[in-house]
């Protein structure tokens, strides 16, 4: 049982700590400043040397400060408790929502403020501005992390993607990226990176039309494959095509206000299976196949991606591979914490279960199949 001298000194240590904080939010002590030592805070507050010494392992638990050692106590550069999130076209987009929506339950449940931006509304030219001007911000509102979905429907989306991570990079500010890597595959940024392993998706695919008889196969996507993960998706799902010498794959891009075009590319084709780069392509192909009075699945298979509110409400409902949205999201604020305390931990790249789910788009029985992965020995 604690004597009321402990009490006093754990209730003393947390009045201590607690003070401390405020003040490093309050942006009091500014990062590289040297932080008050063990002898400035008995000093200060009056408390004994070993309170002092659990004061600041309290403040090092938080991440808020780090010892050097010759060097003293320093504020961390990560100080506060905010997390920065930044994704690309929330409107129009069946992934973003739903990804952010579980981004905000994790921070919450961890009593951490989020700071949101998108880049909805914003031209493709000004992106670049737009976006340094957002990470700017972050910095200055002192997040203790961020985590940023790299943009890809814009003018140099690399040289973008870039310009945004050095900002935090000049600042101390660990980034995680959801769902893609800055770069291209096969190349990586060095930084961690937690989503799908979309080559194996795009592969699964593939594999699952053939299975269901599928021999040219009609890659459809919105405008052209301009992000890294849709790049890995149609890989993945050519390797599949050309495992199989009577397979044939055709792309297609599809653009707005752009009637008719995907009938005339059915006909040259002669099409009996079309994947998409995402459940909200997959619709709007069932919406025209409709409209040449062409049946689904039974003259033509079709397959999306993500697995959100719209694939079940198409008709017929939409096989697809499942996003786990949920997993990515808790992924990434754990390993922004990471970050933070291993600052200069060998870069990771998390792949998550992505489970193909098959619904009556590509298959005749009504019932919801989560198919096995041969070629990673499980079921994702």
């Amino acid at each position: 049982m604690k004597t009321a001298m402990e009490r006093r000194t754990k209730t003393k240590c947390r009045t201590v700590v607690e003070t401390l904080e405020d003040e490093i939010l309050a942006g009091r002590y500014k990062s590289p400043a040297t932080f008050p030592s063990v002898a400035r805070i008995v000093r200060r507050f009056g408390v004994a040397h070993l309170t002092a010494v659990k004061v600041l392992d309290e403040l090092k638990k938080m991440g808020l400060v780090r010892s050097r050692q010759g060097a003293g106590t320093f504020v961390a550069p990560t100080a506060g408790r905010s997390i920065g999130l930044i994704v690309p076209a929330w409107q129009g987009s069946d992934f973003f929502p739903a990804l952010c929506g579980e981004v905000a339950s994790v921070c919450q449940r961890k009593g951490r403020p989020l700071l949101f931006a998108d880049t909805s509304r914003v031209s493709s030219a000004g992106m670049a501005k737009r976006l340094k001007a957002i990470a700017e911000s972050f910095v200055d509102q002192r997040v203790s992390g961020v985590m940023f979905h790299p943009v890809d429907f814009c003018e140099r989306a690399q040289k973008v993607n870039r310009a945004v991570v050095d900002v935090f990079r000049a600042a101390g500010v660990p980034v995680v990226l959801l769902d893609c890597d800055i770069v291209n595959p096969p190349d990586e940024s060095g930084l961690d990176v937690v989503g799908i392993d979309n080559l194996s998706a795009g592969w699964r695919l593939g594999e699952h039309m053939l299975s269901r008889g599928a021999r040219r196969i009609l890659y459809a996507s919105v405008f052209s494959n301009v992000s890294p993960n849709a790049q890995a998706r149609l890989a993945g799902l050519r390797d599949a095509v050309n495992a199989n010498r009577d397979a044939t794959l055709f792309e297609y891009s599809m653009r707005p206000n752009a009637d008719g075009r995907l009938g005339e590319c059915l006909r040259k084709t002669k099409a009996d299976a079309v994947v998409c780069s995402s459940d909200r392509v997959a619709a709007l192909v069932t919406k025209e196949l409709v409209t040449f009075g062409v049946r689904v699945p039974q003259d033509i298979l079709v397959s999306g991606v993500n697995d959100l509110t719209i694939a079940t409400m198409v008709i017929p409902a939409l096989t697809t591979i499942h996003q786990p949205c949920a997993d990515i999201a808790r992924g990434a604020f754990e390993m922004l914490e990471r970050r933070r305390e291993e600052p200069e931990a060998p870069a990771m790249r998390v792949f998550l279960p992505a489970p193909l789910i098959v619904r009556e788009s590509t298959s005749r029985n009504h019932s919801v199949e989560l198919v096995h992965d041969k070629r990673k020995g499980g079921e994702r």
